[in-house]
């Protein structure tokens, strides 16, 4: 009997996490499912663990291959899926025991939705009930907006379509050495809309999936490995007069979001920090390519709201006093100390700056 949801799950290094991740599937509240372990060529007990567990219940299947990293783990999870919707879960993660079941009793009352849901950073978070949950939509218009949200950019917190994933033959990129969520996630949510103009992006308030910092889990890279000094990657033909792009996406952003009062305090934050640190790209990029600022870029209402947001809630940002000071210089040493791991600039602009923000309002800011 077909399956109604195939998860896909990459393991690689998380012997000690794996028992709890496995334990959580099965405790899903669903029945109808399988589970696809791909083990990624990981050198612990994570093969054997694997194999225990597709004995003990025929729900389990697993993949052997060589490591090739999670995107390809993803893939070959992919290509053997049988199920009508794909949900992904990283090997030392755990999923609520009614994830399946709300997530699918959603898609049913909203066929033409993609419903997904947040996630937490604390076990006891996750509701051990079947719970109606409140959502919050985002339309097409918002989509480019709730993607780089932190739960808009997750994979593992979506029902995805297989038939609209083998439509459109969508598969993970592994010559990606980061950042593999995001550009299949974008992908994704393009052949959404193009499919369903009229749907939205359905997202339940309740966090059905806990997301385990872990050290040196080469599966999910929720860890940065030490980085080494390298050039910031970037080609020039595709950022001439990126500055004025910028300024155009925070002014669709804003106003699809109705000046960010659409957004809670916890989505909001990030979404400063992600867009002041790519306007600090905005002025390494025209320093490279020689390009005058737009007039008033770093003094600009759209600089001048974000810098008074981060303010008014205390969120700190490495890039905050640089473009108070509105220093181009030091906005541009400080972006490429930043991209390309040499981090004594960094480090110590962070510090220093976080300092002087404490000694000058009393308060302590937010860290990132």
């Amino acid at each position: 009997m077909r399956p109604c949801i195939s998860l896909i799950v990459p393991v690689y290094k998380a012997e000690k996490y794996l028992p709890q991740c496995i334990q959580s599937v099965r405790e899903q509240t669903f029945p109808g499912w399988e589970c696809i372990l791909v083990d990624d060529g990981s050198p612990d007990a994570c093969p054997k663990l694997c194999d225990e567990a597709a004995q003990r219940d025929a729900r389990f299947r697993v993949i052997h291959q060589p490591n090739g990293g999670v995107s390809a783990a993803r893939n070959a999870g992919l290509s053997a899926a049988q199920g009508e919707y794909i949900l992904f879960c990283d090997g030392d993660d755990v999923i609520a025991p009614a994830a399946m079941e709300l997530a699918l009793a959603a898609q049913k009352e909203h066929p033409k939705d993609l419903i997904c849901w947040t996630l937490c950073r604390k076990m006891e978070l996750l509701p051990r009930e079947s719970i109606r949950p409140e959502c919050k939509l985002f339309s097409a218009r918002q989509a480019g907006l709730y993607h780089t949200t932190i739960p808009g950019h997750s994979n593992c917190n979506k029902l995805f379509s297989k038939a609209l994933l083998e439509k459109n033959a969508l598969r993970y990129d592994p010559a990606l050495a980061r950042a593999e969520d995001y550009e299949f996630g974008g992908r994704y949510l393009d052949a959404f809309f193009a499919e369903n103009p009229n749907g939205c992006i359905r997202q339940l308030e309740l966090p059905l999936y806990f997301w385990r910092v872990t050290e040196g889990s080469a599966t999910n890279a929720k860890e940065k490995p030490p980085r080494k000094k390298q050039p910031v990657q970037y080609d020039p033909k595709d950022y001439p007069q990126y500055a004025r792009h910028m300024l155009a996406e925070y002014s669709a952003a804003r106003q699809a979001v109705d000046g960010w009062a659409f957004l809670s305090k916890e989505e909001l934050l990030p979404q400063l920090r992600t867009y002041l640190r790519r306007f600090a790209f905005a002025v390494w990029t025209a320093q490279k390519l020689g390009e005058a600022l737009p007039p008033n870029f770093l003094s600009g209402p759209e600089v001048t709201e974000m810098l008074d947001l981060l303010k008014q809630n205390q969120a700190y940002s490495v890039y905050y006093l640089p473009f108070r000071l509105k220093s181009r210089w030091l906005l541009g040493r400080l972006y490429e100390s930043d991209e390309t791991g040499a981090r004594g600039l960094y480090r110590l602009c962070y510090t220093i700056g976080y300092y002087i923000l404490l000694l000058r309002t009393k308060k302590r800011w937010q860290q990132p």
